[in-house]
């Protein structure tokens, strides 16, 4: 899961974010205004525009204050029932259909057959609740128009914000129902396509016995362990490795591994699957990097990787990526660190790929410089490692080997340093600052879930607004474009973002390939969008022009609701806990959003003339 920034906390959010929203909508309004004059002025004259622009926004801000819930609410159910009519019930049947046939298409060998399931649903979910609400949204009002239908409406002692929100509450309940049944059902489906069992055999297990190496002279070779392979299952099985007392676990395999503990009866138990389906609360660290002279370096080694998310670490050299993890505690960590890991292997040559590329992890002491003994592990392709550093270590120094308490010898003022490197010459490991980080616990997988269908919600409610908005005034195909004009570019909002950043500091290692115009450039002259442009006069000149360009691009976009920004899919499929501030920040613009479409909407349907 990619996530360099950290998640800010709600409190020191919601200021900043708040001013920024009251300064965009005052410019958008005061833009609107502007708009509306020219085009009065155009037909009875500026002063004349003036007074009813004036006019128009006193009585459209009377008619919202003046509201009645009786009345919205009212004309929600009418929605509703209006929604009933249409027989939009006719998409849960379609999503009971992509539910049943589904695992004839979903491969429950893959690498990670929980992210699969999970990705596939909310997708699932997303666009149908989302396409749904979008249809009845934009053709409603329209289709009153039409029939004259609105006439009978207006007479009565209604107001148009009353008949806007009204018609953003009914179909958001209607959304909301779907959702629910939507998710309750891809839940199930998720939960009883991941789980499954193996079996275990006293055929099945080989006993490990000491060599004579390490056996004592003249001594029989003693059992020090069990090892073996589990039965056939969802189309893999998995390696054990057992104690002298019969249990241990499985490797890491396909996202999740098994415990295996001996019965009384003298067979094998093997677990439910562990790491599939689970909610982890992670503490993260920030990374820097050693050269292969093992000198500070603020990035690793580029493989040509065009998307340069992870850097990477020569094997074999002094090459080494460092984290510095903070907020380190005994009563927070009482039986030490439960470190986790994600590496990814980029070979140089093929060795042998089933055994993976050794590598080790040490801890430092930021401050003394204190090292403890390395770790090591393997690492593999797609694969979670956890290693679980003890209260008590070993750490050589001049004086020679000795025991070090973890946190009084290691842990300085909270912060301790991890130290990854690659131990294999001409093989590399590729990291990101995401992919370390301490396991603080565990959340409800079933919350985590509920939590990223609240993302949903929140993508439902913003194109039901934006539908209802824009069928004020336009026709209902002409509404619909309009709608999904406005999604598309709210999708490309952070990348702009992150474009303007590239090219304003200097780094294109942001957003390869620079702006529009350097980015043509590149297209004719077929230059590679990871190799540097020489800094000559009119590729400076060029790279301005596209600042200047990217400007009002950014913007704009910035006024645009990202679908995207607030889905929290990644998170429940790569197994962690979405955290409350981030539901809570984007509980927060989704309603910022909502705000400014309904009153956009109700001056707008204020501002037609209903009765032709």
């Amino acid at each position: 899961m990619v996530l360099e920034k950290e998640i800010p906390a709600f409190v020191s959010w919601f200021g900043p974010a708040f001013a920024q929203y009251l300064l965009a909508a005052s410019l958008v309004a005061v833009i609107a205004a502007m708009l509306a004059w020219l085009a009065q002025s155009a037909s009875v004259g500026p002063l004349v525009a003036g007074d009813r622009v004036y006019r128009g926004v006193i009585g459209g801000i009377g008619d919202l204050l003046r509201m009645s819930p009786r009345r919205v609410w009212a004309l929600a159910r009418l929605a509703i029932q209006e929604s009933l009519r249409r027989n939009v019930l006719v998409v849960l049947g379609l999503f009971a259909l992509i539910v049943l046939f589904a695992g004839w298409f979903l491969d429950p060998a893959s690498v990670n057959p929980g992210k699969l399931y999970l990705g596939f649903i909310l997708a699932a979910t997303n666009l149908l609740v989302c396409l749904v609400t979008l249809i009845l949204s934009v053709f409603s009002l329209p289709a009153d128009f039409k029939a004259k239908a609105i006439q009978t409406v207006t007479t009565k002692p209604v107001r148009t914000g009353e008949i806007v929100l009204g018609r953003m509450l009914g179909f958001s309940l209607v959304g909301t129902a779907l959702l629910a049944v939507m998710g309750l059902v891809g839940w199930g489906f998720v939960v009883r396509s991941v789980q499954h069992g193996h079996t275990l055999d006293d055929n099945d297990i080989a006993e490990i016995r000491a060599t004579a190496k390490n056996a004592a002279a003249g001594a029989p070779a003693t059992v020090v362990g069990y090892e073996g392979r589990t039965s056939l299952d969802r189309g893999h099985r998995h390696r054990v490795e057992l104690g002298t007392d019969g249990t241990g676990q499985t490797d890491f395999l396909q996202g999740h591994r098994h415990t295996v503990t001996r019965t009384a009866a003298g067979g094998y138990e093997v677990g439910p699957p562990i790491g599939l389906l689970e909610a982890r609360r992670p503490l993260r660290g920030k990374l820097r990097f050693l050269d292969r002279e093992g000198r500070p370096s603020t990035r690793g080694i580029s493989v040509g990787s065009e998307w340069g998310y992870r850097q990477f670490i020569e094997g074999g050299k002094l090459a080494a990526a460092i984290w510095e993890f903070d907020g380190i505690s005994e009563g927070r960590f009482p039986d030490g660190l439960p470190l986790e890991m994600t590496v990814r292997v980029f070979r140089t040559h093929k060795g042998d790929i089933e055994k993976g590329v050794a590598g080790s992890v040490r801890l430092r002491n930021p401050t003394s410089g204190l090292q403890t003994d390395p770790f090591y592990f393997t690492a593999k392709e797609f694969t979670i490692d956890s290693l679980k550093i003890p209260r008590t270590v070993n750490a050589t120094t001049a004086e020679g080997t000795r025991q070090v308490d973890l946190y009084r010898d290691v842990v300085s003022d909270g912060r301790v340093e991890v130290v990854l490197q690659c131990l294999e010459p001409s093989q590399y490991f590729g990291v990101a600052q995401a992919d370390f980080y301490l396991r603080t616990g565990s959340g409800s997988f079933a919350f985590n879930y509920a939590k990223s269908c609240l993302g949903i919600w929140f993508s439902m409610l913003l194109v039901t607004a934006l539908g209802v908005m824009f069928s004020t005034f336009l026709a209902g195909p002409v509404a619909l474009l309009a709608t999904l004009a406005v999604v598309m570019v709210g999708q490309f909002r952070e990348f702009i973002s992150r474009l303007f950043e590239s090219q304003v500091n200097g780094d294109s290692t942001l957003v390869p390939g620079g702006g529009p115009i350097e980015s043509l450039y590149r297209i004719v002259t077929q230059t590679s969008i990871t190799l540097q442009l020489d800094e000559t006069p009119a590729v400076q000149v060029m790279k301005a022009v596209d600042i200047a360009l990217l400007a009002p691009m950014r913007l704009g976009a910035a006024l645009f609701p990202s679908l995207s920004a607030l889905g929290t899919g990644d998170f429940v499929a790569g197994g962690f806990d979405i955290p409350f501030d981030l539901v809570a920040a984007h509980g927060a613009e989704t309603f910022g959003y909502l705000l400014a479409f309904f009153i956009a909407g109700a001056l707008c349907l204020k501002a037609r003339e209903v009765a032709s």
